[in-house]
């Protein structure tokens, strides 16, 4: 029969202790009982021992004197027992101690105490047998207890692990038991100072020449910081997988070949692509990102991205998008590359801006320009009405004072043909006059834009100043025109372009209605610049700008009665026509008010029709 626990031995060897105390007896020889004194000093320990020693020396004495009370011979043999226990006993405590001590401190095996972590070992049923200096220094124990430990139940090591842990790590050491499979356990271990610090426990089965285990052994390896770095990492991970899934815009990976493979929750929830049906890494093809664009807009955004993708060069693009409800929105992605240290790309960040509502507001908010800037054109109108009236009344009076002279050359006796056809072409001429005034002011008050064709800012500038002429009269503003003859037409809104000299002239005009009569002069020029512009400046003898970065704002004004939109508008007229709109103080004093614009032919780019106006 084979003993495999301790539990077992124990039993059998008490078993045959109690044995040798009853055939003691019943053969009435006391040197019998020395069996039952090893037993006990073995089994239960040789401090147990040593009383086990008295009271077989009292039993022995008893079975001596029994029959040969007062014998010398009884004496000697009841002093010779009594060393002979004495003996037993200090042999069996000085082996036991002995042998304890050489196992975990000397000769505990080749390489044990170097072992990395806490070295032990294990008898084939798992009893612990042996561990090395550094776990006994670790857990706080002396070798004597550590060997009561061992005596003890045979998986009292359980003490010093986590009770949150105990269980889990049983399984997994039975498990191996039965299977003869190694141990991997990872489990909190209380050290000396009641601190619990997770190790990793791995074991393997020795094993002998019939593949039957014979012990097992192992090291237990401190990973306490290990774990707090996983636990750390995990955490961060798990921070910016939210900060990701939650930061308000969709984000998106791809691969250094463009292929998309993740998108966050965000994109997800909002573009309704199901993540469960996600196809594997690097495989999804683009195709199946682009068909969610609008169809309009599909092939330019394949040839765009794959355009970019091949040359590695980050990218922005406007395109429509379709969300999950089947509604198209207008978004803005941009893709930058990651690169490594010699410059390969990893792969592709990409987000997407759902800039739908702001393309929206910005359409309405130019439609509002326009109705607005037409608004202010009336307004304008309005207050130069008596002008315009002015203007269109002396042709009018010059056609009927020359019909009456045609008249009166036809009626002469014999008729004066050759006078009245004189008449005749001044009676066409002032007519002309009178409908290109008309012409100008129904372009004014409509609602469509002209088309842009190249136009002469000198004659605009002459129109407004003749428009203008009773204002600069009646303010009595002198007026100096220095434009230049050689000025080159540039393509742009003939009536929006008036709109601008209007404005700009007229606010130049105000700017000296509370400086001396004297010295109120109004400078007009007009000049072609070296970067391919030409420029037309208008500078008063005013009190100057009192915030020149402001004036363009919209609803910024200093007049007690002004709207604060002219400049504003003409700003936004300017920059539509690619130009550039500013104003400063002039030394001399007043202010000077200048715009530019690109010098282009008729066959050049046109300025899209009704130009983009925003205040």
């Amino acid at each position: 029969m084979e003993l495999t626990s301790t539990k077992q031995r124990r039993a059998v060897a008490l078993a045959i202790g109690a044995a040798s105390v009853l055939l003691a007896l019943f053969v009435n020889e006391p040197y019998i009982l020395l069996v039952a004194v090893a037993v006990i000093c073995i089994c239960i320990g040789w401090e147990a021992g040593l009383a086990a020693v008295a009271a077989a020396g009292l039993l022995s004495c008893v079975m001596l004197f029994s029959l040969e009370l007062g014998a010398t011979g009884g004496a000697v043999r009841l002093a010779l027992f009594v060393v002979a226990a004495l003996a037993l006993w200090f042999v069996i405590k000085i082996f036991r101690t002995m042998s304890f001590y050489d196992r975990v401190y000397h000769d505990t095996g080749p390489g044990v105490a170097d072992i990395p972590g806490l070295g032990w070992s294990a008898s084939a049923d798992g009893r612990l047998r042996l561990v090395s200096p550094a776990a006994l220094e670790y857990v706080g124990v002396t070798a004597d207890e550590m060997r009561r430990i061992m005596d003890g139940d045979d998986y009292h090591w359980t003490q010093f692990v986590h009770p949150d842990d105990v269980e889990a790590s049983m399984a997994r050491w039975r498990h191996s038991l039965q299977t003869g499979e190694p141990v991997i356990d990872e489990h909190r271990m209380r050290r000396f100072d009641g601190t619990y610090r997770w190790f990793r426990d791995t074991g393997i089965a020795s094993r002998n020449e019939d593949g039957k285990i014979t012990g097992w052994y192992g090291h237990t390896a401190d990973i306490d910081d290990q774990k707090k770095a996983e636990s750390a990492l995990r955490e961060r991970e798990r921070e910016l997988r939210l900060l990701v899934d939650t930061v308000p815009t969709m984000i998106w990976l791809m691969t250094p070949a463009g292929l998309p493979y993740y998108f966050n929750k965000r994109f997800v929830d909002w573009a309704g692509i199901d993540s469960a049906k996600a196809q594997p890494r690097g495989t999804r093809q683009f195709a199946s990102h682009v068909e969610l664009f609008h169809p309009d807009d599909r092939v330019a955004v394949k040839a765009v991205f794959e355009k970019s993708f091949a040359r590695g060069e980050p990218l922005q693009h406007k395109g429509r998008l379709c969300r999950k409800d089947g509604e198209y929105r207008w978004i803005d992605s941009r893709f930058e590359p990651l690169r490594d240290e010699d410059g390969t790309i990893l792969r592709w960040y990409g987000v997407n801006f759902d800039i739908d509502d702001e393309v929206r507001a910005q359409e309405s908010l130019r439609l509002a320009d326009e109705r607005l800037a037409r608004a202010l054109r009336a307004a304008s109108l309005s207050e130069l009405s008596v002008s315009i009236a002015h203007e269109l009344n002396q042709p009018l009076q010059a056609v009927v004072a020359n019909t009456g002279a045609f008249q009166r050359w036809l009626n002469a006796d014999p008729p004066n043909f050759s006078h009245a056809s004189r008449v005749a072409q001044k009676i066409i001429r002032n007519a002309d006059a009178a409908a290109q005034v008309i012409t100008r002011i129904r372009a004014l008050f409509s609602k469509t834009e002209a088309e842009p064709h190249p136009i002469d800012l000198n004659a605009v500038i002459r129109e407004v100043c003749d428009l203008l002429g009773d204002r600069l009269a009646s303010s009595s503003v002198k007026l100096d025109l220095q434009l230049d003859p050689g000025l080159p037409a540039t393509v742009a809104d003939l009536v929006q372009m008036e709109q601008v000299v209007l404005n700009i002239v007229r606010n130049g005009i105000e700017a000296m209605d509370d400086v001396n009569t004297t010295v109120r002069s109004l400078r007009i020029v007009s000049r072609r610049q070296n970067d391919g512009t030409v420029e037309v400046e208008v500078r008063d003898s005013g009190r100057g700008l009192s915030d020149p970065e402001r004036i363009f704002e919209a609803f910024y004004t200093t007049k007690p009665d002004g709207m604060g939109m002219g400049l504003a508008i003409c700003h936004s007229i300017v920059e539509a026509h690619r130009g550039r709109l500013w104003g400063e103080n002039v030394e001399t004093g007043g202010a000077s008010i200048t715009f530019s614009l690109p010098i282009r032919a008729g066959d050049s780019t046109k300025t899209p029709t009704g130009a983009t106006v925003r205040a």
